[in-house]
C-alpha cells in the first residue's frame, strides 16, 4: 500500500509549471508552431461574442515562430488574416488547437450555448 499524498505535495505538483503541448504545422507553405492554449486564454476567448474576432484572435495568440516564444502575428495583422482564403490551411490551425485541448471547438461552443449553467455564469 502506498503512502497518502499530502495536500502540500499535491498542490506543489498541480501548481508547478507545466509545459504546454505544441505541434508544427504547415500554413500556406510556412512552418508554424501552434501552442496549446492556457486556461486564461480560453476563458478570455469566451467573452468575445464576435466569432470572426475570436477566430482571428486564436490564430494571433497560438501561432509561434517554431522553437521560440515569439508570436508570428500581432493584433495589427487582423485585417490581413481575415483576407486569407479559407481552406485546409486554416482548418489545420483549428484542428491543431482542438487536438491539444482535447476539445472539439465547434461542439464545445454549441454545448456552452445549451448548457443549463450558462445562466449562472
Amino acid at each position: 500500500m502506498s503512502a497518502k499524498t499530502t495536500r502540500n505535495e499535491l498542490r506543489t505538483k498541480l501548481l508547478s509549471s507545466h509545459k504546454a503541448k505544441s505541434v508544427l504545422i504547415n500554413v500556406f507553405g510556412a512552418e508554424v508552431e501552434i501552442k496549446q492554449p492556457t486556461l486564461a486564454s480560453i476563458l478570455a476567448a469566451q467573452t468575445v461574442e464576435d466569432e470572426k474576432t475570436r477566430s482571428v484572435d486564436m490564430i494571433i495568440e497560438y501561432a509561434y515562430v517554431p522553437g521560440t516564444n515569439e508570436r508570428v502575428f500581432e493584433k495589427a495583422d487582423k485585417a490581413a488574416i481575415l483576407e486569407w482564403p479559407f481552406g485546409e490551411d486554416l482548418i489545420a490551425i483549428q484542428n491543431a488547437i482542438s487536438a491539444m485541448t482535447g476539445v472539439d471547438i465547434t461542439n464545445a461552443e454549441e454545448d456552452m450555448l445549451t448548457s443549463p449553467l450558462k445562466e449562472q455564469s
